[in-house]
């Protein structure tokens, strides 16, 4: 019985294995990703244990529920407004528009979870054609009526456990998500983008206030944060943080308190009406295991946690409080809900005693006022110098608890020390990303593609999050010998290699970058767009400080973002395009009356041909590069098709400027003339004038009817703001994708005066782009990793076999293979195998011959091995011209850059290859008893 029982469990095991391998082989996109949450720690959602609240142990769920909903809404005290002295005017109110509600569908996610009516928003956006004046009715009616249905006020809580807690028997260790109903969110999505418009329009938010809104980030408050520390060490001063924990912080939100703070930043009447029925009678069941209660009634509700609308809303409660500038004397900087402030002065002392004599007392001032409570246990206190007398003195007193000074404080999501050495905080990221990649590794039969992209996305981010904060790219060797481990061991589970290959060649045969030049370039990346901000967001005072800074080196402090900008050039920054992230009206008119994109070719091209017929005017536009330039033009026809009205436009060098962009400049410059034909010609008897323009670039087609926060926006906006005028005039303006090279005549007449228009020169007024930017950085790092590849003397085997390395085709060479060819492979390209000459050179034999007598290199077994001749007949007919050079056998290139062989022959080559390998048996383990088998593969 008992061995029936164990080979029943052997099979189930045996058959789970199979399934989870077969699985992973079948992995596209979709089940890729879902893979990788398979694979991640369990932590986040384990099952909620007993509960310890005082001396009380709480077992039963009905219990637990009751002291989850305690901790996650506590009751809160009565707030103390005082009335306001001045209202300002009120903003004006626009009704909502149907075209508002398509756009926020649009940008919602089609997957979140549903609330109680199991409705996911997928089902709106199929729905919303037959639906939308429905749709459009019900939400009007409920702003005008300031009710928000109460089927739309119930939520399903799920409650999720705050990783990385020491203990979670306390109910604090855990966080509610509300699952709301998602036609209810798209409302609150409408109410939240056009509050976030008043906001960033109106100037209603102070600039301290980071979070919830656009082109605000975490990394930009550190970034603030670091550079008033580096001015006061300059000056050999003291920086004292004080980090705010607000309890309940959404769950705590006093709608009284709220309406007082709308209504002294002006917002409408008839929002705040909305708005107060959003924040009344929620409902709520909670859920947690296999277990939810019934609904019922949540006595301190505040803001839902899920909603879209309650970051803007919470960013408006607390303004007050983290209105506070930055001088050279202290600041304040926040993220929704994470609030902290500093001083600067002489010593801690001096720090400590403004801290309690002003700071908490203005603190404790507003939360009586709001009815808000601070958790005293959670305020942490930190002395930032280098002065070490200075680190321990002081305390501060809180909610009557004594508040001493730590060596350490989390901001963020970045720990900082006091005297920003980062030890602790890189030690906390290596965790975290080894922690992932151990958690992936179970993902081993995926092939090393799938792996490698898996890496980029889940564990790269981990490791460099904030690096711009921390990590100074001239001066950091020690902080990248431990990160370079992180990345040394997915390189390793990628390739399947021997643990006994260097990282740089892990590193190129895999195609990604080492981690000191991955984090320069993202140090460029991000300094590129920061000075792509207009000059008014608060971001720009450490910036010019740091450009100011990186010519001033002290004597024992340096500032990352300044060491960042000497691999810069400045005057090519200050060059470069502004993109505001301010939002525009969200119940703004559509500029074009059509935007028209066939995904069918040869359909477009016939739709384009017919559209002569039915517009009374219609324009070519077209982009084209030569000789490194690039130029832009527009033409029109007559019935003739010949040429009657013609522009061209220089745009400038491709390393500023790109084909997508001068088709934008192109399409601006079609707008102009359509204004200009039409008001030369008769007006037809109807009096409106329909024009199209027909542009064959898809990608400009879609950045104009999707305008956002991206290079090029500038020219997109003047695009919109020019269809608008022309259409004020009268005339219904189109735009049509037109298929390039597709024989028609307007198109190549404006093709042929655009590729004349591509030479030196510039003739239009805007700037130069973020994306050529980029673009520029990824050029010079590789150009840097190629320099480092040739100039370091690891990976020589590799780089006899392949010198045109690092190059992006190795990446097609691994990546379809399976783990077992992938294992294959590395041993053949990197010489770290099971061949004689590699166990001699790591002890395991003391001879590196074969029995045929000769060295057992893989050069000797592919080409010379007189044993496998048989074999190597075969290999000879499935390579041909190949077998003659070893670099070609194994996909590489011995003629540099230019030796480009292609693809398909390639890889056929190399497959021929592995399985003459595998065939040829002399790959397979061969480490001796009691020694480390140092192979990775199958």
């Amino acid at each position: 019985m008992q061995q029936k029982r164990r080979a029943w469990t052997r099979t189930i095991e045996k058959v789970k294995a199979t399934h989870w391998k077969q699985f992973l082989d079948k992995a596209g996109e979709g089940k890729l990703w879902k893979a990788a949450t398979y694979m991640k720690p369990r932590e986040t959602w384990g099952c909620v244990p007993a509960l310890h609240i005082d001396a009380n142990e709480i077992t039963q769920n009905e219990d637990k529920a009751q002291a989850l909903l305690d901790a996650f809404f506590p009751e809160m005290n009565e707030p103390h407004e005082d009335p306001l002295s001045h209202l300002p005017l009120e903003l004006p109110w626009q009704p909502i528009t149907e075209l508002e509600i398509q756009r926020s569908l649009k940008t919602a996610k089609g997957s979140t979870a549903p609330g109680e009516d199991g409705l996911p928003t997928l089902v709106w956006k199929h729905l919303w054609k037959s639906l939308k004046e429905i749709i459009t009715g019900i939400f009007t009616a409920s702003i005008n009526l300031g009710y928000h249905p109460k089927r739309w006020r119930s939520a399903k809580i799920v409650v999720l456990r705050k990783p990385g807690k020491s203990d979670y028997s306390i109910p604090g260790a855990y966080r509610p998500i509300s699952l709301l109903n998602t036609l209810g969110k798209l409302l609150e999505a409408v109410m939240a983008r056009r509050l976030s418009y008043f906001a960033e329009k109106n100037g209603l938010l102070p600039d301290t206030q980071f979070g919830g809104r656009p082109g605000r980030t975490t990394e930009q408050a550190l970034l603030v944060l670091a550079s008033a520390i580096d001015r006061a060490w300059l000056k050999y001063k003291v920086v004292t943080l004080i980090a705010f924990d607000l309890k309940g912080a959404f769950n705590g939100v006093n709608k009284v308190s709220l309406d007082a703070r709308l209504r002294a930043k002006g917002i409408p009447a008839i929002a705040r009406r909305w708005i107060a029925s959003f924040m009344s009678d929620r409902h709520a069941s909670i859920g947690f295991d296999d277990f939810r209660t019934e609904v019922n009634p949540l006595a301190n509700a505040g803001l839902a946690q899920g909603s879209p609308l309650s970051p803007i809303l919470f960013a408006f409660f607390n303004s007050d409080l983290v209105d506070q500038p930055v001088t050279f004397r202290g600041g304040a900087s926040a993220f929704i809900a994470d609030y902290f402030r500093w001083r600067v002065g002489r010593s801690a002392e001096e720090n400590v005693a403004k801290i309690q004599s002003e700071d908490i007392p203005r603190i404790e001032a507003w939360a009586r006022r709001t009815g808000s409570c601070f958790a005293a246990e959670k305020t942490e206190l930190i002395h930032l110098t280098r002065k070490r007398g200075e680190q321990h003195q002081g305390q501060v007193v809180m909610g009557g608890m004594i508040i001493e000074a730590s060596p350490k404080a989390k901001l963020l999501g970045v720990t900082f020390d006091q005297e920003l050495r980062w030890k602790e905080h890189v030690q906390q990221a290596i965790k975290r990303a080894t922690k992932v990649t151990i958690a992936l590794s179970g993902l081993r039969h995926l092939r090393p593609e799938q792996m490698r992209q898996i890496y980029q996305a889940c564990v790269t981010p981990v490791v460099d999050y904030a690096s711009t904060v921390w990590h100074n790219p001239l001066r950091d060797k020690t902080h990248l010998r431990h990160l370079n481990t992180v990345q040394r061991t997915a390189l390793i589970r990628i390739l399947s290699a021997f643990r006994t290959v260097a990282t740089t060649t892990l590193e190129v045969e895999a195609y990604v970058l080492p981690t000191h030049l991955r984090l320069r370039q993202r140090a460029q990346n991000t300094i590129a767009r920061l000075h792509t901000l207009p000059r008014s967001h608060p971001i720009w005072s450490a910036l010019s400080r740091a450009q100011k800074r990186r010519n001033n080196v002290p004597s024992y402090a340096r500032f990352p973002l300044a060491e960042a900008l000497k691999t810069m050039d400045l005057e090519r920054l200050d060059e470069l395009e502004t993109i505001d992230p301010r939002p525009l009206p969200p119940w703004r008119a559509e500029s074009f009356t059509e935007i028209e994109v066939e995904p069918d070719r040869e359909t477009a091209r016939e739709r384009a041909e017919a559209v002569r017929a039915t517009s009374d005017l219609v324009i070519y536009s077209d982009a084209s590069g030569r000789d490194g330039h690039l130029g832009a033009a527009v033409v029109a026809l007559n019935d003739n098709l010949e040429v009657i009205e013609s522009q061209q436009v220089q745009v400038g060098p491709m390393d500023r400027w790109s084909v997508h962009v001068a088709e934008l400049i192109g399409i601006f410059q079609a707008i102009s003339m359509v204004f200009k034909i039409a008001h030369d010609r008769p007006r037809p008897s109807g009096g409106t004038t329909t024009a199209t323009i027909l542009c064959d670039s898809k990608s400009a087609l879609q950045a104009t009817r999707n305008p956002g926060t991206k290079s090029g926006q500038r020219i997109i906006h003047a695009i919109l703001q020019a269809a608008t005028e022309v259409q004020a005039e009268g005339i219904a303006l189109r735009l049509q994708w037109l298929p390039g090279h597709c024989e028609n005549a307007g198109n190549d007449a404006a093709d042929r005066l655009a590729k004349d228009a591509a030479h030196p020169g510039k003739a239009h007024p805007f700037r130069p782009l973020l994306t050529r930017k980029k673009a520029l950085i990824q050029s010079r790092i590789s150009a840097q990793w190629a320099h480092e590849w040739k100039s370091t003397p690891k990976g020589s085997h590799l780089r006899k076999i392949d010198n045109a390395l690092p190059a992006i085709y190795t990446r097609k060479l691994y990546g379809s293979l399976p783990r077992n060819r992938a294992y294959l492979l590395t041993q053949l390209r990197t010489g770290h195998n099971w061949l004689s000459t590699y166990a001699k050179a790591h002890k395991f034999r003391d001879d590196d011959h074969w029995v045929c007598g000769a060295q057992e290199t893989v050069t000797h077994v592919l080409v010379d091995c007189p044993i496998l001749r048989e074999l190597r007949r075969e290999l000879r007919k499935e390579v041909g011209d190949a077998f003659s050079c070893i670099s070609n056998l194994l996909g590489g290139s011995a003629e540099g850059r230019k030796g480009k062989p292609d693809t398909v022959s390639r890889s056929r080559t190399v497959n021929a290859v592995l399985d003459f390998a595998e065939a040829s048996q002399r790959f397979r383990s061969r480490a001796p008893r009691g020694q480390p088998n140092n192979g990775n593969g199958n």
